[in-house]
C-alpha cells in the first residue's frame, strides 16, 4: 500500500500537560521507519507523577520547554507529512500546543495548525475493527489491543517506544 505521504507517528505522555514526546516518521510507500524524535518536556508537576509512564518532576527539570521543543520536531519533520497516532484527540492537542508554543509560522504571521493535512490517521479505530473483524473479545485499551496484534507488556510507557507499537500495529493492518 502507498500512501499519499510519508506519517508522522506522534505519542506524548502527560494527561493535563505533555510531559514526553514521542515521534516516528514512516516512509509512505514501506512503512519503514525513516527517522525517530523523542524529547521529554519542561512542565510544572506540582508533585504529580504519571503513574502510566513513571514520569516525575526531577526527570522535566532540565527538559526544553513547550516552545522549544515544537521548535524543533516542527524544524525535523515539517508538515508535508500525515500526522497519526493511537488515539488521535489527546495526542493532536498537545502537538497542536507544542507547535503554538513554538509560534511556527504556518500562514502570513498567523499560527494556523492548518498548514498539516487536516486527515489525522487515528490507528486505534482501524486497529479495533481489524481485530473485531478477526473474532478479538478483549478490551478496548491499548495495552490489551498492543498484545494482541502481537507487543509484549509495556510496563511503564515511552512516548517513543509506544509509538513504534503504533507503528507495528498499522503495518499489520494494511500489510
Amino acid at each position: 500500500m502507498k500512501f499519499h505521504k510519508d506519517i508522522l507517528v506522534i505519542d506524548f505522555e502527560g494527561v493535563k500537560k505533555p510531559v514526553q514526546i514521542g515521534a516516528i516518521l514512516l516512509d509512505k510507500e514501506t512503512l519503514e521507519e525513516k527517522a525517530s524524535f523523542s524529547s521529554y518536556i519542561y512542565a510544572d508537576l506540582e508533585g504529580y507523577v504519571s503513574p502510566k509512564s513513571g514520569i516525575t518532576q526531577e526527570m522535566v527539570n532540565g527538559a526544553p520547554k513547550q516552545t522549544e521543543v515544537g521548535k524543533m520536531i516542527y524544524d525535523k519533520f515539517g508538515s508535508d507529512i500525515f500526522v497519526a497516532s493511537f488515539v488521535q484527540n489527546m495526542d493532536i492537542n498537545h502537538f497542536q500546543t507544542l507547535l503554538f508554543a513554538a509560534g511556527v509560522d504556518f500562514m502570513e504571521g498567523k499560527t494556523d495548525f492548518k498548514k498539516y493535512d487536516f486527515h489525522i490517521l487515528d490507528i486505534w479505530p482501524i486497529a479495533y475493527v481489524h481485530l473485531l473483524k478477526n473474532g478479538y473479545t478483549g478490551g478496548i485499551g491499548s495495552e490489551e489491543m498492543f498484545q494482541a496484534f502481537g507487543a509484549q507488556a509495556r510496563g511503564l510507557h515511552d512516548a517513543l517506544e509506544d509509538c513504534r507499537i503504533a507503528a507495528e500495529v498499522l503495518r499489520k493492518i494494511v500489510a
